[in-house]
């Protein structure tokens, strides 16, 4: 069959991309950036093209028979929320409407487990109240939203799944983390007892071709997440364990990692970068996420294969994205 996959120059889409491609489908890959090396692949072909702009995507959803979207504005934390809302809410709802003109069966939507905020009561369901708290946590809860609405509206085939946070190789937030544990700058804020819900990112590539199976009439929602949370202590330590290096020992008080939080925002503004630490970084330290993955198992059949010591290994053993640019 033909995919189309937005968002595909970024982690999870390459991923995905490779995926299709390899069983044999014909793949459209679209993305605001430039094709990306792992990209260059047989049976991708790649249309640079702004989310926001329909009439350069438009016509390549003639043909397709499944739209793979995870396109998003996420990690620019200092980009204004009308810029969130244009991509994670309107663009949204405009790409469903132009999918279900062109005739679309399915419509698989990648949003977030950021929607529940701090779990207070883990692990949390598909049910649990929704608590977003940053302005990428409220515009993906609002794009959900936005496109049940315009499923409903145009009888489009929808199903919206919300990963935990994916890692794996091609990831910048796993190379930062493994390259920090391994050069000896890794910190704590707090006592690193909150819990984390890791997913490998071929697990979550999983999840999505089987979300794009599932019959009709199944759950829409599902959580997915990998098969275990883990205290984020053990997490970091099972990092330092595969990079043979000591443990991270040193811990931030809150109140200077505020600080520092502010300045590096201040610092990213300035110069116009995307800072590497921030406010937002703190949920990381202090957020409960676990989640109970049940009907993603039930409903499609989802069963996550890779520890997060494995996945960790196969991270580092993997030169397609190495650690280090």
């Amino acid at each position: 069959m033909t995919v189309l996959v937005t968002g595909a120059a970024g982690f999870l889409g390459a991923h995905l991309c490779r995926r299709m491609a390899a069983e044999g489908h014909a793949v459209v890959a679209l993305d605001v950036r430039p094709r990306p090396s792992p990209l260059e692949v047989h049976g991708v072909r790649y249309v640079q093209a702004d989310l926001r702009s329909p009439d350069a995507w438009r016509g390549e959803l003639r043909g397709a028979d499944t739209v793979f979207h995870l396109a998003s504005v996420h990690l620019q934390v200092n980009a204004p929320e009308s810029d969130y809302r244009a991509v994670n809410v309107d663009a949204v709802a405009r790409l469903a409407e132009e999918s279900r003109s062109a005739g679309v069966r399915r419509f698989v939507h990648t949003s977030t487990v950021g929607i529940y905020g701090h779990v207070q009561h883990p692990p949390a369901t598909e049910d649990a109240p929704r608590r977003p708290t940053n302005p990428y946590e409220r515009t993906k809860l609002a794009g959900e939203e936005a496109l049940s609405q315009a499923a409903e509206r145009l009888g489009l085939d929808v199903r919206i799944l919300r990963p935990a946070w994916i890692y794996g190789p091609g990831c910048p937030r796993t190379a930062k983390l493994l390259r920090s544990v391994r050069r000896r700058r890794f910190f704590f804020i707090g006592s690193g007892g909150n819990l984390r819900h890791p997913v490998y990112v071929e697990d979550m590539v999983d999840a999505l071709v089987l979300a794009s199976q599932a019959p009709a009439g199944a759950r829409r929602d599902h959580i997915i997440a990998g098969p275990s949370a883990m205290p984020l202590r053990t997490l970091v330590n099972e990092c330092a364990t595969a990079l043979d290096v000591p443990p991270p020992r040193f811990t931030l008080p809150r109140a200077a990692a505020l600080l520092l939080g502010f300045a590096a925002e201040a610092g990213g503004r300035l110069l116009g970068r995307n800072p590497s630490f921030s406010r937002r970084t703190l949920a990381f330290f202090e957020n409960d996420n676990a989640f109970d993955i049940a009907a993603a198992r039930r409903d499609l059949g989802y069963e996550p294969r890779v520890g997060f010591a494995e996945g960790v290994r196969r991270t580092l053993a993997d030169r397609t994205w190495p650690l280090d640019p």
